[in-house]
């Protein structure tokens, strides 16, 4: 790590324990993208053409498959204390749909993401987020939940819906062998969200595309308006990576989405 690369760290670790939240994150600072760096950490998979991510200014390398895919070395742990850390990885149908589908999500589940997960779990990550920046937008909820199947549960897994209505996969989701679905809430209605919903709900009440900061006080609103529908339970979060938007802006957004949740107290964690 670089000495750049470890003060952002530091800082980023610093206003996230200043706002109170938990567990921490590692920002994925040292990650050119979501998908880059399995695919340059395993046999099979190279990360090459420079594809636009969804409908931002940003973009990811696609992953090319020369062979079978296999996790050579896992990747490691961040400096984090154990037990209170959260890695994020791709869910393995995001990983499969940056390789064009040349590779089933399945073998990419079996072969790369789950020695990843043994590895992180070995090393007391406390949650891994799926990130699964497609479903949402097209595809349905059983070619994405197959796979799910192959991943150890020696850690908790999230599925987190990344900057999409997640109005439509919810239903099947509550089925899926992971412990948390993270929800944007600012492309999905409240009311979406089914009555007694057997996994927790990773809330992304923090708006990761816009510079605009929210309002401490309209996030606890909205976070009242869900807690009656008794989900198994919330976590407040960014809808996104919040590499979409400046550090200066990152930060006050974290710090507003700590002080929503010292304001709610003991409904939700964060």
């Amino acid at each position: 790590m670089t000495e750049q690369l470890e003060s952002d760290f530091r800082e980023l670790v610093s206003v996230q324990e200043q706002a109170g939240l938990d567990p921490l994150s590692d920002g994925m600072l040292g990650a050119q993208d979501l998908f880059r760096p399995l695919a340059e950490a395993a046999e099979g998979l190279e990360a090459r053409p420079l594809t636009r991510f969804l409908d931002t200014n940003t973009f990811y390398r696609a992953v090319l498959v020369d062979g079978e895919p296999r996790l050579r070395k896992p990747l490691p742990p961040p400096d984090l204390p154990g037990g209170r850390w959260v890695g994020t990885l791709p869910s393995p149908y995001a990983f499969a749909r940056a390789a064009d589908g040349r590779v089933s999500a399945g073998a990419l589940a079996a072969n790369v993401l789950a020695p990843q997960i043994e590895a992180w779990s070995e090393a007391g990550c406390a949650l891994i987020v799926l990130a699964e920046p497609f479903l949402a937008r097209e595809g349905e909820a059983g070619e994405a939940l197959a796979p799910l199947t192959k991943l150890p549960q020696s850690v908790p897994l999230a599925l987190q819906l990344v900057f999409g209505d997640a109005s439509r996969l919810l239903d099947e989701l509550a089925e899926a062998p992971i412990a948390a679905v993270g929800v944007d809430f600012y492309l999905t209605p409240a009311d979406a969200l089914p009555e007694d919903y057997p996994k927790e709900i990773l809330a992304g009440v923090v708006d990761a595309r816009s510079s605009a900061l929210e309002d401490p006080d309209v996030i606890t609103r909205f976070v009242e308006e869900l807690v009656p529908r008794r989900p198994s339970g919330i976590s407040l979060v960014p809808n996104g990576d919040l590499q979409f938007v400046s550090e200066k802006i990152a930060r006050e957004k974290l710090v507003r989405l700590g002080r929503a949740r010292q304001t709610i107290g003991e409904a939700v964690s964060a």
